[in-house]
Order: structure tokens, then sequence, then C-alpha cells
């Protein structure tokens, strides 16, 4: 996704017409690998992949028809036969509906968003009298850009909000009395920036790898800002090294920078030294609390592939908004997201 942000912002800015495809609804398909999102220009070059050529077929002719037309929106179906479907690969058919609209239509913050890998929502009325391409793009704290026919953007921009605790793709469909609005969410992956080196750092790497979640490392604060620079706003930041001259450095360029999850190994002797040199740096108290420290959930394993394990959990736990607790001391649904 962040590739395909990229992309559109380039196309943009070199004055292409630019078409953006999205699932509206799938049935069928015992699978789906497909990308959420596939966009297609006025020289019919495509980025992003909804059902192969089946899908491109779909994208380029409602994309060439939506950027020429004033207030376009269209929905298309795709389906394909089980015949089709064995050929390309496929256990079954199925049909998908896609929402195709302008993509000069949603803000360019969203496909800002997107290259930066920074968790957005966007907002577009599909049904009613007003149903058109005009978005309303949402960031991670509620704050919202654009234009939509809603009589309170604020709760729509709420709705979006709560979507982000699904830490991945999320869809919710708002009814009103002027008809429907599609709310869909971003979520990148984290990506893991590490402070130290040893077997711990691989047994980290390893481990977030299982997530399918990306590792690098590094000690210098070259190589941690070019770290932190990589994983944009997906960062999770994990400071092992007890070396006074590196850990706090590394806690203060995570949290100048606003990163997601900060967390720092050490004992509450180690912590307290830190908290205390970061504090007579400036740092405020308000933003010391955002420290996880001492880091990872309290599963009692010592072996480097258990601590990496309790530290993981816990970056997964604080990107759904979860503490880590046992399910059976959960209220209500198991899989509901955590209150916003």
């Amino acid at each position: 996704m962040e590739q395909l942000g990229a992309t559109v912002l380039e196309w943009l800015a070199a004055g292409r017409q630019v078409a953006v495809a999205r699932v509206l609804d799938l049935q069928g398909f015992s699978t789906w690998a497909g990308d959420p999102v596939v966009v297609v220009n006025d020289r019919d070059e495509q980025a992003g992949d909804i059902l192969g050529t089946f899908g491109a077929s779909a994208v380029s002719g409602a994309g060439a028809r939506v950027m020429h037309a004033p207030g376009g929106i269209e929905v298309v179906t795709v389906e394909i036969g089980e015949t089709q479907a064995v050929a390309a690969g496929r256990v079954r058919g199925g049909r998908a509906d896609l929402l195709v609209q302008p993509a000069a239509e949603i803000p360019e913050a969203f496909w800002d968003a997107l290259a930066h890998r920074t968790p957005v929502a966007v907002a577009t009325r599909i049904a009613g009298p007003s149903a058109g391409p005009a978005s309303l793009v949402v960031n991670a704290d509620g704050t919202w850009s654009g234009a939509l026919d809603v009589g309170d953007p604020d709760h729509v921009a709420a709705q979006a909000v709560g979507l982000f605790a699904q830490g991945s793709h999320g869809v919710r469909r708002l009814d009103d009395g002027a008809g429907t609005v599609l709310i869909e969410s971003w979520v990148p992956d984290p990506r893991l920036v590490v402070v130290g080196q040893g077997t711990l750092v691989d047994a980290i790497a390893a481990q977030a790898g299982f997530l399918g979640w990306e590792t690098r490392s590094g000690v210098t604060p070259d190589e941690i800002d070019a770290g932190l620079d990589w994983a944009g706003g997906s960062a999770a930041l994990v400071v092992l090294s007890h070396d006074a001259g590196i850990d706090t450095t590394a806690l203060r360029m995570g949290l100048d920078r606003g990163v997601p999850y900060v967390g720092a190994m050490g004992s509450r002797r180690t912590q307290s030294r830190r908290m205390e040199k970061l504090e007579a740096d400036g740092v405020s108290t308000t933003l010391l609390e955002q420290i996880h420290r001492p880091i990872g959930l309290d599963l009692g394993g010592r072996r480097p592939a258990e601590v990496a394990l309790a530290i993981v959990a816990e970056i997964l736990a604080s990107r759904h908004g979860r503490d880590g607790r046992p399910l059976k001391h959960r209220d209500g649904p198991i899989h509901a997201s955590a209150p916003v």
C-alpha cells in the first residue's frame, strides 16, 4: 500500500487523471489474496491487483468513465465462474463489487498517509441522493479533512477511529437519513526498529517474522534515524541497549517522532536513570508515560526466544488497544474491537 500511495502522488503531480477502485463486497472465493485498492491512470497504467486480469479489465473501463464524468462514481461487478477460476489458479469462483471514483476527489492526505505507512481512513457516500466521489479522510487521532455530505463529520470520524483498533484493513457502513457512507481504514503492519546487538535482536526478528513483520537494528543515531525513516508511521521502537550514551538518545528520538510504540528493556534502576536523564532534557511526564517499561508482557520466560515472544506480544496487544490479559478475564465478544 505504501508503494501504491507513492504512485498516486507521483501520477497526480505529473498531471495524470487517476481513478481508484476499492472492494465493496465479496461473495464466493474460498480465498482472497488481492489488494484492497487498485488505481489506474489515463494512460491505462495500473497499480495494485484485484482478481488479476478479470479485475484489471473492469477497473480500466470503469476508471475511464469516472475520470471523464462530472461527479463520477460507479459500482462495477466482476464475476468469475468456476471454470475461469480454476484456469486462474483459484479454488472457486465468486463475485466482487468494486467502488470506482476519481482519486483527485480523495484528499491528498490519504495518499500521503499510505505512502508513509501511517494509519488512515476514508469515508465516501455510496448510496443516497448525494452519493458521489467526494471523500473525508480521517487520521488516527480523529482529525479529518475533505468534503462529505454528512450532518456530523465528527461522528463519521469517530466511527473511522473505531476501525483502527482492528489493526488492519477495516470496513464499516454507516446508514443515515441521506443514505449510506462507506468507511474504510488502513493500518500497516508494524516495522520494528531494535536498538541493540546480540542474540535477543535475532530472536525478536524471528518472532516478528512469524507475523509477517519486518525488523531492522542499529545502535548509532544515524542507524536509528534511518530505521525510523524506513518504518514510517507504523514504527515500533525496541530499546535493548543499556549504554547510557545510546538508550536515552534512542528513546528521545522515538518520542520526538511520535512513534506509536516505544519500549525499553532494563531493571527498574536502569529505567529510573533513563527517566531522570530524559526529564532533565525537557521531555514531559506525559511523553515519558508513553514508554513501555520494562518492555514486554509478563510471560515469565527468560530465554531469548521467550523474551522476544513477550516483547512482540506486547506490541501486538498495543496495536489493537489491548492490555494482554487472558481472554477468560475479558467481558463481551472475544473479537470485538477495543473501546476507543
